[in-house]
């Protein structure tokens, strides 16, 4: 699907090729998972995590917001702390900038957020909770939740024909962060941030909060990207992967403790 919306959207988005492959990852995520539920008879839209009445939904989703950018606010204040990160002095910090950045980046984590909840915490969750268990669902959909994010695809040579079959020829090389242990730190990051997500999906019986933490998670993230940079002088930069200027094993610890403390509320709460 990349280069139909390669061809749709280029008037209005310009983009680069890689982008639009993205895209399409995603957008075949969601049908795939649609077709995933479908198998198991169970296409609808409290399988996709969507249940409940709106304002209890819309409540999970902004409380789960709050609670993403609190655990994101520790982990930056933290590199902040150990010299990890500085503020980038070459910004313009106003009042109506930080507002304007943190807007944008909020839309773009709510957008994320409903896309990767619903295919991951929705349709996978639904579909393996149904066959297995709490313990294997939580572990599988956190491992291929975090596997996906390695996928990478390289920038398309300026001199490219792009056309139907380039996307194909660009797949297999977007697997090749995978056999690097460098990724280690980056990719238990995010399955302990997947089996977060998995203990909220449990507690709530939806993906409200579970979109709520993911959106507050991305808006800091990107937030503090643009006015913050990696310092390359820190003795402690090793807390942080080289894949990633936030991830790694410090935000690993800091998820770690979330998720015992949620684990033993969901265990008191039943």
């Amino acid at each position: 699907m990349a280069y139909p919306l390669k061809l749709l959207l280029d008037p209005f988005l310009g983009l680069a090729f890689r982008k639009y492959l993205t895209y399409a990852t995603l957008i075949s995520g969601v049908i795939v998972s649609a077709i995933y539920l479908q198998l198991y008879n169970l296409l609808s839209f409290e399988s996709f995590g969507y249940c409940g009445k709106p304002f209890r939904f819309l409540k999970n989703m902004f409380n789960g917001f709050v609670y993403g950018i609190a655990i994101m606010l520790i982990i930056e204040v933290l590199l902040y702390l150990l010299g990890i990160h500085e503020i980038d002095t070459h910004r313009s910090i106003s009042l109506a900038i930080v507002m304007e950045r943190f807007g944008k980046a909020m839309l773009a984590g709510l957008l994320i957020g409903l896309i990767e909840e619903s295919i991951f915490r929705g349709a996978l969750f639904s579909g393996l909770y149904k066959k297995t268990g709490a313990i294997i669902t939580i572990f599988f959909s956190s491992l291929i939740y975090s596997g996906v994010h390695f996928i990478r695809y390289r920038e398309v040579p300026v001199d490219t024909d792009v056309g139907w079959l380039t996307s194909f020829s660009m797949m297999p090389e977007a697997f090749r962060r995978f056999h690097e242990w460098s990724i280690l730190d980056y990719f238990l990051t995010l399955f302990i941030f997947g089996v977060l997500l998995g203990l909220l999906r449990l507690k709530h019986r939806g993906i409200a909060a579970c979109i709520g933490v993911h959106a507050g998670i991305v808006t800091l993230v990107k937030t503090n990207d643009y006015f913050t940079n990696r310092t390359q002088e820190s003795t402690h930069n090793y807390l942080v992967s080289e894949y990633n200027s936030t991830f790694g094993w410090l935000s690993f610890a800091v998820i770690l403790i979330f998720v015992v403390i949620d684990f033993i509320k969901l265990k008191i709460n039943r």
